[in-house]
């Protein structure tokens, strides 16, 4: 008889945190809008639930969750823009397994976090594994966000894999989603800049300022 692995209570904790960069300061609040003024223009981000506009809840609980299951996010987390002037956004996000013990998590360094695959919308560009970091997922906004604008969906889904023993039973999943963005200019050659001063990559564009590719 096949052995039945059941992960009771698998939960995913969004820790919100918004970060703006520009070329002034380096701004950081728990979930609330963030600001920045940079000359007569104000870079502003949100990082908020697409179904109810609001700041998404601390911690979602993924009941009976098991090994190879497909857990649908979508619509779950986007990023608005709420400041004046068109930007690019970069989301990060970090995944890890632990346990919670009164009603905190405690990250687990001896579990395969490659066991937990995230599914990014393909409005995203995707950038993964870099310094060798199988915890982070970086994730680029391939259009520019106009003002008012909304992304869409970070993530469609995650997926657990399905051979993982009985030492993730009763564990938790962890994901820290971090939000940051820099100014759209006009000039192709001073996104190019400001990309890589603030991320430190390279971006290529199409005619329409959407980002073609990313290298290091």
């Amino acid at each position: 008889m096949k052995k039945r692995i059941l992960l009771m209570g698998v939960a995913a904790a969004l820790t919100t945190t918004a970060i703006v960069g520009g070329s002034l300061a380096y701004f950081q609040a728990d979930g609330r809008n963030v600001q920045q003024q940079i000359s007569t223009r104000t870079l502003g981000i949100s990082l908020t639930d697409a179904q109810s506009g609001e700041l998404p809840e601390d911690s979602i609980l993924l009941k009976g969750a098991m090994p190879g299951e497909e857990i649908n996010l979508e619509n779950k987390l986007v990023v608005t823009n709420t400041g004046d002037t068109p930007l690019y956004t970069r989301v990060t996000v970090s995944k890890c397994w632990g346990s919670y013990e009164n009603a905190s998590f405690k990250k687990e360094f001896d579990k395969d976090s490659e066991a937990i695959k995230l599914v990014p919308n393909s409005d995203w560009y995707i950038m993964e594994n870099t310094e060798e970091n199988d915890e982070n997922l970086y994730l680029y906004y391939r259009a520019p966000l106009e003002v008012s604008g909304q992304t869409s969906s970070i993530l469609e889904g995650l997926e657990i894999a399905k051979t993982l023993t009985n030492e993730y039973a009763d564990k938790g999943i962890q994901l820290n989603v971090e939000v940051d963005a820099v100014q759209a200019s006009e000039s192709e050659a001073a996104r190019q800049d400001a990309i890589l001063a603030e991320w430190g990559v390279w971006a290529e564009f199409d005619g329409d300022g959407n980002i073609l590719g990313i290298e290091e």
